[in-house]
């Protein structure tokens, strides 16, 4: 190093000082917090150092001090900031002792200064603070200070040695102290409690006078406190329960907190496999980061130099490239089809949609989206009635009702850039977005042209069919970890920034059935969504599940789901073929680059209503306004509009799941057990099993078909063998009479009419199934 680049390394100032708004040179600790002028001291700081506090506060006649919440990585929610910020930084500074370990640094006068209360420290147990501001006053509030700034209180925020850049703002007899004074008073105190806790406090009393009486006796004592392993244990015990029972309660009672905190509390584990992960993550590339720090400065040197460029070059080459394995390198290049959502560079008046691509050389972004003219809407237009066409004539039972399904997939491919920006516009709370699920499955049976409707929906977006990933050859069979590897690869594409959906093909079943995966990808996700509204490219998949289709309760909350069960004619499917391959040979994506602008004039009027609910579901239908534009469509083409137009969100998925346990009491009614005196139903699910004619996966198929209100005592009545189900709302469920119910009245008729004879009338017997079934 030259003599020049020391001189300005050692001239260089770590902490920049203005006192009263003049830049100085330096400032002493002693000098800024100067108790031969000032006597109080109330503090807002990020940390308190105990020598800190002995060396430089003690001469202080009175002190208060409000401990604030460290920087938090990454954005969170109002509810997210008191849970998982204040809240369980409060609770691990409790069940790490650090209240007690503090007290015990401070020195024998500062702790007798604490227990007569003249000096206070504070924290706030559900919300984050993150100011930081210093007052000082004399006695009689004539002399006074207000110190700002980045610093805490600790010897490495002043200390000039020390790698970091601070500022100091030093105000003497300025307004601007009654101002800070009135912030601490009206908005931080009341949300403040006492660090030192009651538990800890009585403690240390305890311990003082026990001192005092073997003073008085002539003992030989210490002058100062601390307490054992066994006592420090039993207050960390009782902060922490104190936290949770009183404090909570105390601040929701006040109205600081709202009542839903509680719930935001119950559901804090939601997203925490992600969480999991992104640490995992973290620590992963921090050890490869300080392995490429450590390699980068020749061993073996004297004075320790660094290596050449290329040899730098040539580590940090390969800490970036072996931490994939060339499986994992291939598996995350199936995915290259990018269309970036960026909702400020939006230009409407020159048609720019705010979606870009990259260039033909991929060296630059280029804007997506042109309007098209009447000709060319009216062409797309017919393109997709030609492709649903063929549905309609090779498609065996085919009606326009189950059509609406193919076309609600379309609809929803050409909204999916936009998805999250219309989450966030359609959520009132932050549980409404996931009522704008970022995920489309077809459920589909083989043979039923799903694969084909995935390549259709491709050309009609993307102006080709090579954008699909095949789920089972994301890793080859052999693959350790296949499975994990493949969600974790499904993640990694959605989250590249891109908003084109991933277009996934025969998903398979153990992915929507396995908490640990569907869970993983799709109830995480959407909570990270929901909670931190930003892109994330939906997926669109299949699944060939021809037994009917289950998912878990919380993944089918954030699933569209489309059910397409009726097979493409087995007679007519080398027609059905060529038919097929003639329509897609004239599909463009000329009507999606028009969809994509009006779509984006939609976002940018402030007037636009997202909030539409289906009357009779009583569903947000987040299509709402890609419904009201293909309308438009084919008003300005003068086409009809066709039979086929899905004016409503489909809700496919619960009604597979009443169907399976309808016929499922149909055909079974014996194994469904009466219990009177409850009006509930005893179903003992291990019957279905392989014996008795079942899949291996059965039980968990109806376990999560069947929906929670239904069942007696919520969740609680689906687990277990004997799932008790509330009567009459399962027969209401599946649309059948209660046969229960009928005998009940028939048993009431009877007792209110003695007089009639048995031989005159017989007693009506419950109807049996063939009776029920066709009457």
């Amino acid at each position: 190093m030259s003599t020049t680049t020391q001189n300005s390394a050692s001239q260089r100032r770590r902490v920049h000082y203005v006192f009263n708004n003049q830049e100085v040179p330096r400032l002493t600790i002693r000098q800024l917090f100067d108790t031969r002028r000032f006597s109080r001291l109330t503090a807002v700081t990020g940390e308190l150092d105990a020598d800190f506090f002995n060396q430089h506060l003690s001469d202080f006649i009175q002190v208060e001090i409000a401990l604030g919440a460290p920087e938090q990585t990454t954005p969170q929610t109002a509810d997210e900031t008191a849970t998982k910020g204040a809240l369980t930084n409060a609770l691990l500074a409790a069940a790490n002792k650090q209240p007690a370990r503090l007290f015990e640094a401070l020195s024998g006068q500062n702790q007798l200064n604490v227990l007569n209360g003249l000096y206070t420290v504070e924290q706030a147990p559900v919300q984050a603070i993150h100011s930081r501001f210093y007052l000082l006053s004399d006695d009689t509030g004539a002399q006074t200070r207000v110190i700002l700034g980045s610093i805490n209180l600790t010897a490495a925020s002043f200390d000039e040695h020390h790698n970091q850049l601070e500022e100091v703002l030093v105000f003497d007899n300025s307004p601007l102290y009654t101002n800070f004074m009135q912030r601490f008073k009206n908005d931080l105190k009341p949300v403040l409690k006492n660090y030192f806790s009651t538990e800890l406090l009585s403690a240390a009393q305890k311990q003082l006078d026990a001192m005092k009486k073997d003073q008085k006796a002539g003992k030989d004592v210490g002058n100062v406190i601390i307490l054992g392993n066994e006592t420090t244990d039993q207050i960390a015990i009782a902060d922490m329960t104190e936290l949770i029972s009183h404090d909570v309660q105390q601040q929701i009672d006040r109205g600081i907190v709202g009542q839903e905190i509680t719930k935001a509390m119950r559901d804090i584990t939601t997203d925490r496999a992600l969480v999991k992960d992104e640490l995992e993550r973290s620590i992963h590339q921090q050890d490869a980061i300080f392995n490429l720090q450590k390699d980068s400065v020749s061993p073996r040197a004297a004075k320790p130099t660094l290596k050449t460029r290329e040899k730098i070059y040539k580590r940090v080459r390969q800490t970036l490239m072996t931490d994939m394995t060339p499986q994992e390198r291939s598996a995350e290049k199936k995915y290259t089809t990018f269309l970036y959502d960026r909702p400020m560079e939006r230009n409407l008046a020159n048609d720019n949609s705010g979606l870009y691509v990259p260039n033909d050389a991929g060296t630059y972004p280029i804007p997506f989206g042109k309007l098209a003219t009447i000709s060319e809407i009216r062409d797309g237009l017919k393109s997709i009635d030609a492709v649903m066409q063929g549905y309609a004539k090779y498609v065996v039972d085919y009606t326009p009702d189950y059509g609406r399904r193919f076309y609600e997939a379309i609809l929803y491919s050409f909204t999916a850039p936009f998805l999250w920006e219309i989450r966030s516009k359609a959520s009132l709370n932050p549980e409404d977005g996931n009522d704008v699920p970022n995920f489309l499955v077809l459920g589909a049976t083989a043979g039923s042209g799903k694969s084909t409707l995935l390549r259709i929906i491709n050309q009609l977006t993307w102006n080709t069919d090579r954008s699909l990933i095949d789920f089972g050859t994301i890793y080859p069979t052999e693959t350790p970890q296949k499975k994990l590897k493949t969600v974790q690869a499904l993640e990694h594409y959605m989250k590249t920034g891109s908003t084109y959906p991933v277009l996934v093909d025969e998903i398979e079943p153990y992915f929507f059935q396995q908490d640990q995966y569907s869970r993983h990808l799709i109830v995480d996700t959407m909570n990270d969504l929901v909670n931190h509204p930003h892109a994330v490219a939906p997926l669109i998949g299949t699944t060939n599940y021809d037994s009917g289709f289950t998912m878990l309760r919380e993944t089918a909350r954030r699933t569209y789901y489309l059910q397409i069960d009726k097979v493409i004619d087995e007679a007519q499917k080398g027609e059905a073929n060529k038919y097929i391959y003639n329509v897609r040979q004239t599909l463009n994506n000329t009507l999606f680059k028009d969809f994509v602008v009006r779509m984006a004039t939609l976002l940018s009027d402030d007037e636009t209503p997202w909030r539409t609910f289906d009357k009779q579901t009583g569903r947000l239908d987040f299509l709402a306004n890609t419904r009201k534009l293909f309308k438009e469509y084919y008003e300005m083409a003068d086409l009809p509009l066709p039979d086929f137009f899905a004016d409503a969100i489909c809700d496919d998925f619960r009604e597979s799941a009443r169907s399976r346990w309808a016929k499922l009491y149909l055909t079974q009614t014996e194994d469904f057990k009466h219990y009177a005196d409850k009006h509930s139903l005893l179903f003992d699910i291990s019957k279905l099993n392989t014996f008795n004619g079942f899949s291996a996966d059965s039980i968990e198929e109806y376990r999560n078909a069947l929906p929670v209100e239904i069942c007696v005592d919520g969740i609680n009545g689906k687990r277990g063998k004997f799932m008790e189900i509330k009567e009459d709302a399962f027969f209401k469920w599946i649309g059948e009479p209660d046969p229960y119910l009928e005998d009940d009245d028939f048993a009431k008729e009877t007792a209110t009419e003695p007089e009639r004879s048995a031989a005159a009338e017989p007693p009506r017997k419950k109807k049996g199934f063939w009776a029920r079934l066709f009457g």
